[in-house]
């Protein structure tokens, strides 16, 4: 993977950060019609690999088969700002065993809200798992210059 030259951070603080990231990944691509669609996904990130999950029926599946390059970030909400954001690859690939869908599920839910878990896991026949292949990264941290509340 490429790391811009304008990054806060190198590609190890790049990867950790990704890792430990627990705010949903912000991705963009073109829908069918040439209007961008903006979609925040649960991820893991695996070997500098982000995987996700979409229903085959989704607006974004529909997109990425169209066109499989998208623009992503995953940044924080509160003081002070910092994140990653890029371009990538993706792949869609055939979940119908739940293991992509799992991994995000378990991220995110930590084991509550069961009812939750137990709809999207009712429908993992039908999921695809996203492959996001990052092509060039780059962060900003304006910790620096921000205060934390």
């Amino acid at each position: 993977m490429k790391i811009l030259k304008a990054s806060a951070w190198s590609e190890d603080q790049i990867l950790n950060y990704l890792e430990r990231a627990d705010t949903p990944l912000r991705i963009s691509c073109n829908q069918t019609d040439g209007y961008p669609l903006i979609c925040s996904l649960w991820f893991v990130h695996k070997d500098g690999i982000l995987w996700s999950a979409s229903h085959k029926n989704s607006y974004l599946v529909k997109a990425l088969k169209n066109n499989p390059k998208i623009g992503l970030e995953v940044a924080t909400n509160e003081l002070p700002y910092h994140g990653v954001r890029g371009k990538a690859d993706t792949e869609l690939i055939d979940d119908s065993s739940g293991k992509i869908l799992g991994k995000v599920i378990g991220k995110y839910l930590q084991g509550g809200n069961e009812s939750l878990s137990r709809w999207l896991l009712s429908r993992k026949e039908d999921e695809y798992a996203i492959k996001i292949k990052p092509i060039s990264l780059t962060s900003w941290d304006f910790s620096a210059r921000m205060d934390a509340p």
